[in-house]
């Protein structure tokens, strides 16, 4: 009867066992092109608008369940394509505390995108996977940074690009 009793706790630990112990990815992108107009939020330019597309693109296979940005106009404009393709509303987070919104982001199951800034994004990132990353130069836009945190606990990133590249 005892062993019975394992064998069923351990086919039902292992049927809801991948959802709870899924990987997480967080998709970690700087705002597109932005406009020179004199003020503090500026819109995307044509070309940050194109990005965003791009990204978009990219992303749309990517099962995403949360879209994440700061509250400014350039950043929720760069995850607005995605929304849009997704139907999932972008949520705004505080970039002055960076190290709280990590710690939720470990929390988070699946995938998720961020749209933040050159010098809040790859300090984020670092805030991940545990070692500080060097901010971005104020011409990059096309770094797409991709961190894995397993059911362990342990997080891992790696860089791709978006199009088209940036010195």
């Amino acid at each position: 009867m005892m062993t019975r009793l394992l064998f069923i706790s351990f086919i039902a630990i292992s049927v809801l066992a991948p959802a709870a112990l899924a990987d997480a990815t967080i998709y970690l992108v700087r705002h597109a092109e932005k406009a020179v107009d004199g003020t503090k939020d500026p819109n995307l330019t044509p070309e940050g608008e194109a990005r965003a597309a791009w990204i978009a693109t990219f992303l749309k296979d990517k099962n995403l369940r949360k879209i994440y940005s700061t509250n400014y106009k350039r950043t929720r404009q760069t995850a607005a394509p995605i929304a849009a393709i997704t139907g999932l509303p972008v949520e705004p987070y505080n970039p002055r505390t960076l190290e709280a919104f990590a710690e939720q982001l470990r929390l988070e199951q699946g995938a998720v995108l961020v749209s933040g800034h050159s010098n809040t994004t790859p300090v984020l990132v670092g805030h991940l996977i545990g070692e500080p990353l060097g901010e971005l130069n104020e011409d990059q836009y096309d770094r797409i940074y991709i961190v894995t945190i397993g059911d362990n606990g342990e997080a891992s990133y790696r860089i791709t690009y978006s199009e088209p590249r940036t010195p």
